[in-house]
Parts: C-alpha cells; structure tokens; sequence
C-alpha cells in the first residue's frame, strides 16, 4: 500500500501567495510581495492553469499567451519595464531561469516563517538545506530559445499530480479562479468616471445587472440564465429607494466582452452585477458579484451550489445580498412586496419567459406560441400570476395584429386574465398596469387610469410599469412626455415598442421632428416592423411632408397587403375623437385609404 502523504500546493491569487509541500516534508508559504513580484507570481499560475487545461503536466508555450503578460505588466506588475511582447518573454525566460528557482536567496518571494541568516563571506540567504533547494528549483524547466520559450512547472518531481494544485481566487478555485482573476485585472484598467456618465448619476444607489453567462456547451440553457437575470432585474425594481437598468438596456451586452466601467458609463450607474451559471444534470452552479465601478472594488461576490429546484431560493439570496452590500432598508411591507410569490414550478417558470420574450416580438408566429407557453405554464401552476398575465397580451396583441375574430372577446377575456393576475399577487405592478390598458382599450378611461396608477405606485422603478402608465396617457390625454423619459432613463436602450410610443406622444404635442427621428431609428432596428411604418406616416404628413408620408405609406402595405385603414381605426382607443380623426386623416392624406 502506497503511504506516501499527498502532496499539496495552493496558488492564491487574492494574496499572492504559494503554499507548497516539498518532498522533504517541507511546508512552504511563499508571498510575491510587490509589483514586479506579483508578475512573475502570475506567470507560474498561468503555466499551471494551462497544464490543467490541457490534462497534462507538460511546457506552455509563452508565444501563445503573449497578450496575458502584457496585462499583467500593465496591471499587477505596474507597468515596471516595456510591455512589448518580445521583451516580456525574454524578461520571463531569464528569471525562469536564474531568479525564480532560487530558494536560497528569494530574489522574486519572501519565505514566510523563516529569516535570512548571514553567511560566512557572503550575504543573507534563507537556511534550507541541499535537497530542499534542489527540490524547489527542479520546479522551474523550460524549454526552447530566450526567443521561442516554453515554460513547465514540473510538479511531477515532487510526485505530485494536477489534482493536487489548486489555483484560488476570491472563493474560487481553478478554471474558474482564473478567470475571475483576469476578468479584475481587465477591468482595473480604469474605473468608471462620472465625466464620461451618458447620464447623471441618480440619488439614489443605481444598478445593472448583466446576463448571466451560460458557462456549458448547451445554447438551450440560454434561457434559464436569462430568466435568472430578469429575476433579479425585476426583484430589485420593487425597491423604490434603488435605480434599476431594465432588462433590455442590460441585454444588448449579452455575448459581448464588455467591462464593468463601460456599462456603467453606459447606462449611467455606479453597480454592476455579473454572474454566471453551469449547469449539470440537475445540479446548478451559480456565481454572483456586485462591483462598485467608481472604485472598481468588489463589493460582494458569491457561490451557490445548488439543485436545479432550488433555483428560486438562490434568486432570493442574490437579490437580498445586493440590497445588504448597498445598505439599502427595506420596511416589513416593502420586504413583503418584494419577495413577493411567484411560482415554486421550474417548467412554468421557464415557458413564462420563453413566452414574454415571444409577446414583446408582436409578429404571428410570436403570439401563436406566446398564447401556447402561457396555457401550458398555467397547466402546471394555476396560482401563477405572471403566466395570467402573459396570457392576456396575447389577446391583446392580437386585437392590433387583427388577428382576433371578435375584438371584444378578445378584450374581455384579456380583462378577466389580468383581474385573476392580480387577484393571485396584490403587489403584482405590471399586471395593474396591464389592466389599466386593458380598460382604457375597453374605452373604460377612469378605471384604467386608476388601475395603472396603482401599478406605478408599487413599482414607479419598473420601467415597464413607468412606460405602460406614459403609453395609457397618450391616449386618455395627459403629459406622458415625462413619464417616457423617465423610463427610458431607465430603460436607456430601449425595445421599438418604447420609441414609437414615445414618438406618438412628441407628434401629438407637435414635436414632429424629434418623433420622426425616433420612428426611423426604430425602423432602421426592426425593418418589418408595421407600427413604426404607420406612425411614421402619420408624423411625416402631419408635419406636411406628403412625399416621404407618401414613400412610408406604401411600404405599409408591402410589410402587410391586408392592411385595413378602418380595422386600424377602430382599433386606436383614443378618448378624445378629434385627437382620433385628426390622427386618421393624416393617414388617409398619405394614401392609406
């Protein structure tokens, strides 16, 4: 039987320190102390994360990471030396080969627990004897030129495996430490400046939350990191002393390389979250961090490993450690609304999703399957508001489709969804909101206004409540122009729906320009997008362009030859009928007859 003790050696990023058991039975803590120290420090971790990588001990070819030791020149190494590349190898060749390897005289570390002694005729060096020197520098091999190097950190001369080395970061450990190791020392570039803010800074605590990346090889776990994210997003929008970015702003970074401080410049805030999720089999690894991009220091970061069931405890915990970091208080009642229930099924949860994603497309395809989701989601959990919900603006998007075959039905079908929405969660914002739009699209005016206001009320951070609320006052009457910039505020890049509503709202307070330049940038987005194609006719000929109202007009009617100028009309829900017919008859006027 094999006796002989399993060899140990930790790399800790977080502290830049090496702990290693020699043959000898020697423990060693080596710290690299200073700049130029933590560079080389950073090089051996990056030689053994790549042999663990690869699964194998072997030489790691520094050419082919040449791009990592600039960083780390520029970052942890404090820009001491030129970060050519060419130099930065020959630089780490020669103290691979001469500096790192000796124990004795720990010219790149300091030996933590030991003194140097002073030696006869010479100077101080740590006291270890000839086979523990030995034993620390048959670590350091290379192969190749000054030019050409390929490093190896030849663990197995201790007898020791790759599953006895662990890389740490922050909590982390290995594949995952490094790169949460270099994604810090990414965004330690620079921080977040508040002269380069696209928007002033709210005054209250304000947040991102990016997606969370999908760390397996499946795309079809896109969604369940997406739903997570909106989770998260819509939790937080609840608390009303927190500034929360909409998920759509938040999404267009998804699948791109981005950095805390770019986002944060972006959208105008001072936090960021980012996560991640593996998943395996029915075990979820997820991974939070809350940065402060001002200062660009962690304020939090987490760990859950957890079964898949119970991915709505996690969201919960994320969301309660974002609101501890920002020392937000919340009263017993805002605590209430804020974890307020939603379903405890993972597979109606999921369709919910798919299916409010599908609704916000308005295309046919879109709403047939969003209207199938939302049944199925109610199927498995009948006390599920949100799939209530989703229900309803199916019906609704198929009155202004022109789907429906009775509008009315349709309409009152829509209004029971939402009413049995809200009867199962009274803190439910956007189902109120949904509701008033409902009655208000039912001609019912004051009971829809009095509904939306009740949704803002609760939820005045949701920028989908902010803008339902301004979209039910451009048709009631009332200034929605604030009401719109105050969602897309938070909303700052916003979905078409947001412009082209909004541009309504400029061209009936005559601002045709500024509607005109919204609906085209909505067009330029969405070309087959009808409604953009239709209110933008309507701007161009009330601001007495004829051509290009004209033009606009007849690529309506390409997107759709169906198009009916009277079912369109009867569909508009404004209350006061000269706004209506002065609306229509810019239509008409452009040839849409």
């Amino acid at each position: 039987m094999d006796e002989r003790p399993r060899q140990s050696i930790r790399i800790d990023l977080s502290q830049f320190k090496l702990h290693i058991h020699l043959k000898q039975k020697t423990e060693l803590t080596l710290h690299f102390d200073s700049p130029s120290r933590m560079f080389y420090f950073a090089v051996i971790a990056l030689v053994v994360n790549e042999m663990k990588r690869l699964g194998k001990i072997t030489s790691i070819s520094l050419k082919d990471h040449s791009d990592l030791l600039a960083l780390f020149n520029e970052t942890i190494g404090g820009s001491a030396g030129s970060s050519d590349k060419e130099r930065l190898i020959r630089r780490v060749y020669r103290k691979w080969k001469d500096a790192l390897p000796d124990l004795e005289n720990g010219p790149l570390f300091k030996v933590l627990g030991k003194k140097k002694d002073l030696e006869e005729g010479a100077g101080k060096a740590y006291p270890f004897t000839e086979a523990e020197k030995d034993s620390w520098a048959n670590l350091f091999e290379y192969r190749g030129s000054e030019e050409n190097i390929r490093l190896r950190f030849s663990i197995d001369k201790l007898e020791t495996g790759l599953d006895d080395i662990v890389i740490i970061y922050e909590g982390y450990q290995n594949e995952e430490a490094w790169k949460r190791f270099l994604l810090t020392l990414r965004q330690a570039g620079r921080v977040a400046s508040l002269d380069r803010m696209a928007f002033p800074l709210p005054d209250k605590p304000s947040i991102a939350v990016l997606p969370f990346v999908n760390m397996t090889d499946d795309p079809r776990q896109d969604s369940f990191c997406d739903g997570l994210t909106e989770e998260i997003i819509t939790t937080l929008s609840k608390i009303p002393k927190l500034f929360v970015i909409a998920r759509n702003s938040t999404f267009t970074y998804k699948g791109r390389p981005v950095k805390v401080q770019q986002v944060a410049e972006e959208l105008g805030v001072q936090y960021v979250l980012e996560g991640s999720v593996r998943k395996g089999g029915e075990q979820l690894r997820i991974t939070a961090q809350l940065n402060d991009a001002l200062t660009g220091h962690h304020l939090w970061a987490e760990r859950y490993d957890r079964n898949q069931k119970d991915i709505f405890i996690v969201q919960d915990e994320i969301t309660t450690h974002i609101i501890t970091a920002l020392q937000v208080k919340l009263t017993e009642g805002e605590q209430a609304r804020v974890f307020s229930k939603g379903t405890k099924n993972l597979d109606a949860h999921m369709k919910v999703i798919e299916a409010r994603y599908l609704s916000y497309q308005t295309t046919i395809e879109g709403n047939i399957r969003a209207r199938q989701l939302a049944e199925e989601a109610i199927a498995l959990d009948p006390n599920y508001a949100s799939a209530y919900r989703v229900l309803a603006l199916a019906n609704i998007i198929d009155v202004w489709l022109g789907l429906s075959k009775d509008p009315r039905e349709s309409l009152k079908q829509s209004l029971e969804l939402y009413k049995k929405a809200v009867t199962l969660d009274n803190s439910f914002a956007i189902g109120y909101v949904g509701l008033g739009y409902t009655l208000m699209m039912m001609r019912q005016y004051d009971e829809a206004i009095a509904q939306a206001e009740r949704g803002l009320e609760l939820e005045p951070n949701s920028a989908d409540v902010v803008f339902g609320y301004a979209f039910i006052l451009v048709y009631i009457g009332g200034d929605s122009i604030p009401f719109f910039e105050r969602a897309m505020r938070l909303n700052p890049k916003p979905p078409n729906l947001y412009l082209r509503i909004y541009a309504e709202a400029l061209r009936d307070a005559g601002r045709y320009e500024e509607a005109i330049t919204q609906l085209k940038k909505a067009i330029e987005r969405e070309p087959e997008d009808i409604f953009s194609h239709i209110f933008l006719t309507a701007a161009y000929s009330m601001a007495g362009h004829e051509k290009e109202a004209r033009a606009i007009a007849a690529e309506v009617f390409k997107i759709n030859p169906k198009f009916s100028l009277e079912q369109f009309a009867k569909v508009l829900p404004y209350k006061d009928p000269v706004a209506k017919e002065r609306y229509i008859d810019s239509l008409r006027k452009a040839g849409m007859n």
